[in-house]
């Protein structure tokens, strides 16, 4: 089995996936095999088939880990060299939601609950500038271009670099942060923690989002990408053009951006709603 894993693994690498993404897909591939406790070279189609069903019907697995396991099973038997095995298999549906967006008073709530300086500056890189949770990790002093005004995102989602807003104040804000509070220890990242590589983990930056949720007292779900999801809802508001919004968010399709005209309010709260001219013809309650 360690064979296996390893060949998965070199051929992950070879194709140039996320370390976040070989992680999962490793993690899903281990799950199947010990789910049989037999050589997955042993294992066909009907056998995929039961333990996604087992996946879905006893776990209770969400849409997008269902497809990561799937992804993560495709790939393996792809590295084995018998993809015919689960090309039958079909892809869950996956359910369009809208966007998490928090108000600009929720947004305040959550920076001012933040439990240490290191976090609130987390916060405010993810929100200020539209940063996935795995690209906040990584954000490295270097990284911060005060003389453009821009933060260099590197290694984003599909191995891209991009360039986002960095704004005055956020910089005002890690400046303090960077001579006051940063361990010293914590070259080259701005947030380090205790990963191999020395940054903050995923895990630590979405445990304190909903310790900050639970501090400020709001009742609705936040995830830390939701900071994300209002960085780009706010814009969009406030007038900046969609494709701009684009490039700064590192979307490779312009229809991955347009979810957020569904859920900016500036537009919905304009609109009258026939109730409305229903009371004005007739009256009444």
């Amino acid at each position: 089995m360690k064979s296996v894993i390893n060949l998965m693994e070199s051929d992950l690498k070879l194709k140039r996936l996320s370390d976040d993404t070989r992680k999962e897909y490793l993690r899903c591939a281990k799950e199947f095999v010990a789910f049989f406790d037999q050589p997955p070279q042993e294992l066909y189609e009907n056998d995929v088939r039961k333990y996604l069903h087992n996946l879905v019907e006893v776990r209770k697995a969400s849409t997008s880990n269902h497809k990561m396991h799937l992804a993560a099973i495709k790939f393996l038997y792809s590295t084995l060299g018998c993809p015919w095995i689960t090309a039958n298999i079909p892809w869950p549906k996956v359910t369009s939601r809208l966007p998490e967006v928090l108000s600009f008073e929720e947004i305040h709530g959550l920076l001012e609950a933040a439990s240490t300086p290191l976090y609130r500056n987390a916060f405010m890189v993810s929100y200020g500038a539209g940063l996935r949770v795995s690209e906040t990790m990584r954000v490295a002093a270097g990284d911060i271009d005060s003389k453009r005004g821009v933060i260099v995102v590197r290694n984003g989602k599909g191995d891209k670099d991009r360039l986002t807003v960095l704004s005055p104040r956020l910089l005002d804000s890690l400046r303090n942060y960077w001579g006051k509070s940063r361990p010293r220890s914590a070259q080259p990242w701005l947030f380090p923690g205790k990963t191999k590589d020395g940054h903050i983990s995923r895990e630590s930056l979405q445990a304190e989002i909903r310790k900050a949720r639970s501090r400020a007292g709001m009742r609705k779900p936040v995830r830390y990408h939701s900071l994300r999801h209002s960085f780009a809802t706010h814009l969009l508001e406030s007038g900046v053009d969609i494709r701009v919004i684009q490039a700064l968010l590192g979307h490779r399709s312009l229809s991955a951006t347009a979810r957020y005209t569904q859920v900016r309010t500036d537009h919905i709260a304009q609109v009258t709603s026939p109730l409305e001219l229903l009371h004005e013809r007739f009256g009444g309650a």
